[in-house]
């Protein structure tokens, strides 16, 4: 097993996302992790990204849980991406992923949905498994990892109602959509359509990326 130096594992993902989508650099998410027995007043609980507003200035902090550090530290996914450590990197690219496109509508000035973020991350969650896959799998990238990903899941018990049927729904519809990326796009390796495809959903608001996603299915 290989060591993981768990801030440059986020970093790393932040700047491929960034490559990816081609946005404007953003302040590296590694300066804005708060480790966890710092994060015990803070709003929420668990991993997750914490944005507020003080005196008209964007606020963020990223928090992930000790056992996704701890899981990411013992084994550096980047080296080997199994069933152990599959399940802390789609925590930590997701947080990552909120990050990213929080700073990205805040500097084109537009608002951003619960839903759109959850999608986001769970697009973004795809794309990086699968790229670490391709890498380590010559290339081969399993058709069973959507299901993986996006339908044998568990929600944590504490989620409220209104949290647990907006990650459903949003892991619905990021199922959808990254089944048609695959089947046009990485099967036949398509790279560089990918990432035209991807750059301009990543560019549409909620309902944009609801209606490409129904327009693809």
């Amino acid at each position: 097993m290989s060591a993981c130096d768990v801030a440059e594992l986020s970093l790393d993902v932040q700047r491929r996302l960034e490559s990816l989508y081609a946005l404007d650099g953003q302040p590296p998410v590694c300066d804005f992790l708060i480790p966890a027995e710092a994060s015990a007043g803070l709003p929420g609980s668990g991993s997750r990204t914490l944005v507020s507003e003080v005196d008209g200035e964007l606020q963020l902090g990223v928090v992930l849980e000790p056992q996704v550090v701890e899981s990411l530290s013992r084994c550096d996914p980047r080296v080997r991406l199994d069933r152990a450590n599959v399940g802390p990197f789609c925590t930590l690219v997701e947080e990552v992923s909120h990050f990213a496109l929080l700073l990205f509508c805040a500097q084109k000035a537009r608002t951003v949905s619960q839903l759109e973020l959850e999608l986001q991350g769970e697009v973004d969650k795809y794309l990086n498994v699968a790229f670490l896959l391709s890498l380590q799998n010559e290339g081969a990238v399993s058709p069973r990892l959507k299901r993986l990903l996006f339908r044998e899941y568990r929600l944590k018990p504490e989620l409220s109602a209104e949290q647990a049927e907006r990650y459903s729904t949003a892991s619905g519809l990021a199922y959808r959509y990254c089944h048609y990326l695959e089947c046009e796009y990485l099967r036949p390796s398509r790279l560089s359509d990918l990432r035209s495809e991807a750059r301009r959903f990543y560019r549409l608001g909620q309902s944009g990326k609801l209606e490409r996603i129904e327009s693809c299915a």
